[in-house]
């Protein structure tokens, strides 16, 4: 089995050095690497220079600084029967390849399989609420089984579905939640996914400061995918009810970052389904 591993990138260099490194110690070797190269400079042609002799490297500009439109764009140039987009700060561990390879080939053939993060020291991070048990995929359990830069998918299955859409992600005004709405529209064609937990991808946790900036755009991703796939009221209340929540716990420990984060995070994720019918997303709250 061949994988297109689709890599957009921006402003980091020596994150992208780590990710292709660790790349060069996968026990698979059947896979090219698409860099979607969205620098308006030269930066990276020193970094992909040291490792052309060590993996099959494909390097497309772009002048679009959208990352959906990256990962449309080098899966345009794809020859994988597998795609899968990792962050330009993330690693891999030496057998994720394998490990998926060998999903793939198993007898419950998925269409399309995610896991789990760790962080770069390999411990859990802050990254989501992550479900506990191999899992099939619906969607409910999409929000604690999927995280974009672990997600496998086969290539005919990406292509029926259309590919990410680019009006949601990094980006845009809805900022999160663009694999949850690739993977909702995958299982309404008739793909199957499935969440396995030990397969980990090691990410760097985010400063508090900067999930703070992002948590309305990230929730407002969140609103919006949800109520533009339809999903169950079960499932909206169960997400709105955490992050209100949250907010709420922490108010009370006098914990005031991570209540803020909550806080904006609730009224992303309450604006971002309301802007569906209304068609314009709030902006974001100065909360102090």
């Amino acid at each position: 089995m061949f994988f297109s591993l689709i890599v957009p990138t921006l402003g980091r260099v020596e994150e992208l050095r780590a990710l292709l490194l660790s790349l060069t110690r996968q026990s698979v070797t059947t896979f090219e690497v698409i860099i979607v190269d969205q620098n308006g400079d030269d930066r990276l042609l020193p970094v992909l220079g040291d490792f052309t002799d060590r993996l099959n490297i494909t390097h497309l500009r772009s002048p679009v600084r959208r990352c959906n439109h990256a990962r449309n764009l080098g899966a345009s140039r794809a020859i994988g029967d597998i795609l899968t987009f990792p962050d330009d700060d993330c690693v891999y561990m030496d057998n994720v390849l394998k490990t998926v390879d060998d999903l793939f080939h198993g007898d419950r053939n998925p269409d399309f399989i995610t896991g789990s993060v760790v962080t770069l020291e390999g411990q859990a991070g802050r990254a989501g609420r992550w479900h506990p048990y191999e899992t099939t995929i619906d969607s409910h359990n999409v929000w604690t089984c999927l995280i974009e830069f672990n997600f496998f998918m086969r290539r005919s299955a990406f292509t029926s579905a259309g590919g990410f859409d680019e009006s949601v992600g990094p980006g845009t005004p809805f900022g999160s939640a663009e694999g949850q709405d690739l993977a909702l529209r995958l299982l309404k064609t008739g793909f199957t996914g499935l969440y396995v937990p030990m397969l980990k991808i090691m990410h760097p946790d985010k400063p508090v400061t900067l999930n703070i900036a992002r948590a309305y755009s990230y929730g407002a991703g969140m609103g919006y995918v949800m109520r533009r796939n339809h999903l169950d009221i079960r499932t909206v209340g169960t997400f709105l009810l955490r992050s209100i929540g949250g907010s709420l716990v922490y108010l009370l420990k006098g914990n005031f970052p991570l209540s803020r984060y909550y806080f904006l995070t609730f009224l992303g994720r309450l604006n971002g389904y309301r802007s569906v019918r209304r068609g314009v997303l709030t902006a974001a709250p100065v909360t102090g």
